[in-house]
Protein backbone atom coordinates (compact mmCIF):
# COMPACT_ATOMS: atom_id res chain seq x y z
CA UNK A 1 0.00 0.00 0.00
CA UNK A 2 1.10 3.25 -0.58
CA UNK A 3 1.65 5.97 2.24
CA UNK A 4 0.53 9.19 3.13
CA UNK A 5 2.80 12.29 4.43
CA UNK A 6 2.54 11.32 7.89
CA UNK A 7 4.01 8.01 7.00
CA UNK A 8 1.21 6.09 7.55
CA UNK A 9 -0.42 3.50 5.54
CA UNK A 10 -3.68 4.92 2.75
CA UNK A 11 -7.18 2.91 2.46
CA UNK A 12 -8.54 2.48 -0.39
CA UNK A 13 -11.24 4.84 -1.23
CA UNK A 14 -14.69 2.75 -1.84
CA UNK A 15 -18.04 4.20 -2.06
CA UNK A 16 -21.40 2.46 -1.40
CA UNK A 17 -22.02 2.01 -4.93
CA UNK A 18 -18.48 -0.45 -4.99
CA UNK A 19 -20.48 -2.63 -2.19
CA UNK A 20 -23.13 -3.04 -4.41
CA UNK A 21 -21.05 -4.24 -7.16
CA UNK A 22 -18.91 -6.59 -4.99
CA UNK A 23 -19.33 -10.21 -3.99
CA UNK A 24 -18.89 -8.70 0.06
CA UNK A 25 -22.72 -9.88 0.74
CA UNK A 26 -21.23 -10.42 4.56
CA UNK A 27 -20.09 -6.69 4.52
CA UNK A 28 -22.92 -5.07 3.34
CA UNK A 29 -25.08 -7.31 5.65
CA UNK A 30 -23.55 -5.86 8.99
CA UNK A 31 -23.57 -2.17 7.26
CA UNK A 32 -27.53 -2.74 6.78
CA UNK A 33 -27.89 -4.38 10.46
CA UNK A 34 -26.03 -1.41 12.01
CA UNK A 35 -27.81 1.31 10.02
CA UNK A 36 -31.11 -0.31 11.14
CA UNK A 37 -32.33 -1.34 7.46
CA UNK A 38 -32.03 -4.69 8.24
CA UNK A 39 -33.14 -6.62 11.32
CA UNK A 40 -33.03 -10.51 12.49
CA UNK A 41 -35.87 -12.21 12.08
CA UNK A 42 -34.83 -15.64 13.13
CA UNK A 43 -31.72 -17.64 14.56
CA UNK A 44 -31.52 -21.44 14.46
CA UNK A 45 -28.89 -23.19 16.23
CA UNK A 46 -28.53 -27.11 15.30
CA UNK A 47 -27.78 -29.63 18.29
CA UNK A 48 -24.64 -31.86 17.41
CA UNK A 49 -23.10 -29.42 14.54
CA UNK A 50 -21.17 -26.28 14.73
CA UNK A 51 -24.07 -24.74 12.46
CA UNK A 52 -26.07 -21.26 13.09
CA UNK A 53 -28.25 -20.04 10.77
CA UNK A 54 -29.76 -16.37 11.09
CA UNK A 55 -32.66 -14.96 8.89
CA UNK A 56 -32.39 -11.65 8.24
CA UNK A 57 -35.37 -8.89 7.15
CA UNK A 58 -35.63 -5.68 5.98
CA UNK A 59 -34.62 -3.64 2.42
CA UNK A 60 -32.88 -1.22 0.81
CA UNK A 61 -32.72 1.44 -2.02
CA UNK A 62 -30.04 1.11 -4.22
CA UNK A 63 -29.15 5.17 -4.83
CA UNK A 64 -30.36 5.80 -8.18
CA UNK A 65 -32.83 8.41 -10.19
CA UNK A 66 -34.67 10.44 -7.56
CA UNK A 67 -37.60 10.05 -10.00
CA UNK A 68 -37.52 6.47 -9.59
CA UNK A 69 -37.37 6.78 -6.19
CA UNK A 70 -40.65 8.79 -6.33
CA UNK A 71 -42.32 6.27 -8.11
CA UNK A 72 -41.63 3.38 -5.86
CA UNK A 73 -42.32 5.61 -2.82
CA UNK A 74 -46.16 6.25 -4.71
CA UNK A 75 -46.49 2.58 -5.88
CA UNK A 76 -45.51 1.92 -2.42
CA UNK A 77 -48.75 4.37 -0.88
CA UNK A 78 -51.21 3.34 -3.40
CA UNK A 79 -50.20 -0.52 -3.98
CA UNK A 80 -53.86 -1.19 -4.19
CA UNK A 81 -54.65 0.38 -7.16
CA UNK A 82 -55.61 -1.31 -10.23
CA UNK A 83 -54.04 -1.62 -13.53
CA UNK A 84 -57.16 0.25 -15.54
CA UNK A 85 -57.04 3.22 -12.42
CA UNK A 86 -53.32 3.46 -13.24
CA UNK A 87 -54.39 3.81 -16.90
CA UNK A 88 -56.49 6.58 -16.42
CA UNK A 89 -54.17 8.22 -14.76
CA UNK A 90 -52.05 8.08 -17.57
CA UNK A 91 -54.66 9.23 -20.13
CA UNK A 92 -55.67 11.71 -17.87
CA UNK A 93 -51.97 13.07 -17.45
CA UNK A 94 -51.68 13.16 -21.10
CA UNK A 95 -54.80 14.83 -21.86
CA UNK A 96 -53.56 17.60 -19.56
CA UNK A 97 -50.52 18.10 -21.46
CA UNK A 98 -52.28 18.50 -24.63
Amino acid sequence: MAEDKRGMEKLNQFSINDLYKGKNLDIIAAALLLTGKLKVDSVEIFRGSPTVSVGLVGEYRIPSNKKVNKMVDFMDQNGDMTIDEIFEAFQTRMKKKE
